[in-house]
């Protein structure tokens, strides 16, 4: 007896084993991006701190991708994001990507988190007022991750930065990727 095929998450459509894992890849790299990148931001950029200085301590936020990961937890921790892990770690707050081809847009830079939000390709789970508190936070993250020429694909008004901003997203870049395997070994 033949066994079924894999489902993609949505009832009715079967897909061969195999497909998706670049896509998947993908996504768990940019989760791991993001989450360097909330942290560097929460400690170098003060429109960031600004940002989550009323969110609760011990906020937990959990990104991810349905119907089965990759997942990140962030939580604040002080004036600071600090990363927990790549799997949801009782968050009080869940975004989560309704399927990966959602999730690839936001990550190649070719939606923005608001406009993912507007176009309903995010669920949600704990509170509303939390959800966009984060999807601010994470417009500020997508503004010192992606280059200027993306932030005008994504934004309706782009940020223009000043020579401090600029500064920031330099450092940032800069710590990127080590910040990014420090946090793989965790």
């Amino acid at each position: 007896m033949r066994k079924t095929p894999e489902l993609s998450g949505t009832p009715g459509i079967h897909r061969p084993r195999g497909k998706g894992r670049g896509k998947r890849a993908l996504c768990r790299v940019s989760l791991l991006g993001l989450a360097a990148v909330f942290e560097l931001a929460s400690r170098y950029v003060p429109e960031m701190r600004d940002e989550i200085r009323d969110w609760e301590e011990g906020r937990r936020v959990t990104l991810g991708v349905l119907p089965s990961g990759p997942y990140i937890t962030i939580q604040k921790d002080g004036e600071r994001i600090r990363y927990l892990g790549a799997r949801p770690l009782d968050p009080s707050v869940s975004i989560l990507f309704k399927n990966l081809d959602s999730a690839v847009l936001i990550f190649t830079g070719q939606l923005g988190a608001p406009w993912a939000v507007a176009e309903n390709r995010v669920c949600v789970h704990g509170s509303n007022s939390a959800a966009i508190q984060v999807t601010r936070a994470m417009a500020i993250v997508q503004t010192y991750l992606f280059p200027g020429l993306i932030l005008n694909k994504i934004f309706k008004r782009p940020p223009r930065l000043t020579a401090a901003q600029l500064a920031n997203k330099v450092r940032i870049m800069a710590l990127l990727t080590p910040a990014m395997i420090r946090m793989a070994g965790r």
